[in-house]
Order: structure tokens, then sequence, then C-alpha cells
């Protein structure tokens, strides 16, 4: 009898026998449960998700991965496919974009690109949006509206700016109130600080407030106005996340939000490869005056960076608290 006990001790404290843990992907749930158990392995937590390809019910992945060696009574964790989940785009047409905005976040969307034209409806009212009221969306999936800038914007037509220098470009521009911003060019033989191009074209319908760009090549001895930046911002995922649902918007320094990178769930080999712990988001930004950027991985925001004039991008675990 005290040898049995002695056994039973010894086996509880060792964890059991080794086993191969078995491939369970792409098997229905209710089969991976079985096959590990005839193992002597015991199915763990499932974590559903959509998937465009897996049927409903099946193993999407699970960890520990087939092949590992491990003791008898190890849980095996599973995600499961919820099939390709499709929903019904809500109507936000003719709502404040703000309100629209936080419909979306507590729902399963997300708000794409968001474009601005002048419109008779109050400043900031949705006028369109894709997709359409009640067309078939993704879960998480991207909604992108058109809004109104309202009709209080003074317009006029572009003047030709071209061949004009970085002072008459100020000074031939600044009744019409538009937000004027140098391109840095350096081509061989150009003449320097006059306008070698210009968007948008001469003749053009510009409203007040409108982004009006210029080639230039600066010489160094013009200070030119609003000089448009260059950045990379660079974030490394500390997990695998090949699974998950990860964005990044920017805000620029009007408070414009605009989603310029995203990657939803994949679950094929390349992806499995690529998007690894370790690896990184690199994105190249161009912006005028300051940028924030924010990097969301399923709809939560895991960080943001702040950029301004042309200075590194300051994390937001490195900017200083506000003080008031």
């Amino acid at each position: 009898m005290a040898g049995a006990g002695y056994y039973v001790f010894m086996q509880a404290l060792g964890g059991g026998q080794y086993v191969t843990v078995p491939n369970i992907v792409n098997l229905p749930v209710t089969e991976a449960s079985l096959v590990l158990t005839e193992q002597g392995l015991e199915l763990g937590r499932q974590e559903q998700v959509p998937h465009p390809t897996v049927p409903k019910y099946y193993v999407v992945t699970q960890r520990p991965e087939s092949g590992r060696v491990v003791r008898t009574g190890r849980r095996v964790y599973v995600t499961v496919s919820m099939g390709t989940q499709f929903l019904s785009a809500p109507n936000y047409l003719n709502k404040p974009l703000n309100d629209a905005r936080q419909e979306m976040n507590e729902a399963r969307f997300r708000l794409g690109t968001v474009a601005r034209i002048p419109h008779k409806e109050p400043r900031d009212t949705i006028i369109s949006q894709d997709p359409p009221p009640g067309d078939n969306i993704p879960n998480q999936g991207s909604i992108n509206v058109l809004v109104s800038a309202g009709t209080d914007r003074r317009s006029a037509f572009m003047p030709d700016i071209r061949g004009k220098s970085v002072q008459e470009i100020t000074s031939i521009l600044s009744p019409y109130e538009v937000i004027l911003i140098p391109n840095i060019v350096d081509i061989p033989g150009a003449l320097e600080d006059v306008a070698l191009n210009q968007d948008p074209p001469p003749d053009t319908v510009i409203y007040e407030g409108q982004m009006v760009t210029y080639d230039v090549k600066p010489s160094g001895a013009v200070t030119l106005p609003d000089t448009r930046q260059q950045a990379e911002v660079r974030y490394v995922l500390d997990y695998d996340w090949y699974d998950r649902d990860v964005r990044v918007e920017v805000i620029d320094r009007n408070g414009n939000r605009k989603v310029v990178w995203s990657k939803p769930p994949v679950y094929d080999e390349e992806s499995r490869r690529t998007y690894v712990a370790g690896t990184a988001i690199r994105l190249p930004v161009m912006y005028v005056g300051e940028l924030t950027v924010e990097i969301y991985v399923n709809n939560m925001l895991v960080e943001s960076y702040y950029l301004k004039d042309g200075a590194p991008p300051v994390s937001s675990r490195e900017r200083p608290a506000a003080t008031g």
C-alpha cells in the first residue's frame, strides 16, 4: 500500500508520461477534442475568430503546435473558426462625424478614410458612406465616409504661381487663406526658390482652408513656410500577430483622422512566418507641422507617436505628462 502511494505521488510529481502533440488544425473541434483525449491530452480554452476560408467550428490554430513533446494531462489551446462573418453596414448618413465614430468604436466596425467636400449640410455631417447602408461588411471592417465641409468657406480660382518666387507665392495666396505647403525637390539645373509645379493646377476652384502645394528647389537662403516633413514610425510587436487585426491611423494638425495601413487576421503559412514576435511595423509618413500616429491591435490602442517639425517620433511612453 505504501509502495502504491509512493508510485502515485511520483507520477503526479512528474506530470505523467511524455506524448507527442497531434495535429488538430483543420479538424472539427469535437473531433479535435477526441484526438487529444486519445493521446492523454485535454482541449483547453477556445478563442473564436471569423475566417474567410476555414469552415465554422473547425480549428484554425493550436498551442502548443503539433510535434511538440509534452507530458500527459497538458491542455492544448485552440483558435476556432466562426466562418466568414459578414454584418450589415449601419446607416451613418446625415449623422455628425464624431457621433458616427463613437458608434463604430462601440460596434464591430472602424472608421476608414474621411474625405470632405463643400456641401449645404452642416460641417462634418456624413453625406455618403462606403459600403452603403445595408450592404455586407466583414466583422471589424472599415467604413469610408464623405463629410460636408460646409458652405461658409470662400471659393476662388487658383492662380498660376509657377515661376513665382517663394515670397511672391506667399503674397499672392495670402488673401485666399489656403494652407500653403512647399514640396522640396532636387532637380539638376532647376531654378532655386521658385515654384516649379503646383497642385491644384491654375484655374481650379479652391476653397478657404484648402491645402495648396508647390514644388521648389531651395537654396537655403530663403525660409520656406510649412515645409512637408518625412519620417518613419517603427513599432515592434513582442508576440505573434498573424492572427490579430492590426491597423495604423494618423491624425494631422487639423484633427483629420485617416487609416493608412491595416492587416486583418491571416492564417496562411507565409503569414505565420512573417508576422511573428520581434517583427516590426515600419511606416513612412509625410506631414506638415505635426502628426499623431496611433497603432491598434484588435481594436485596442497599444501605442501612439507624436511627430513635430521634423523631430524624431516621440512615443506616448516617452512623452512628458501634461500639467495643469
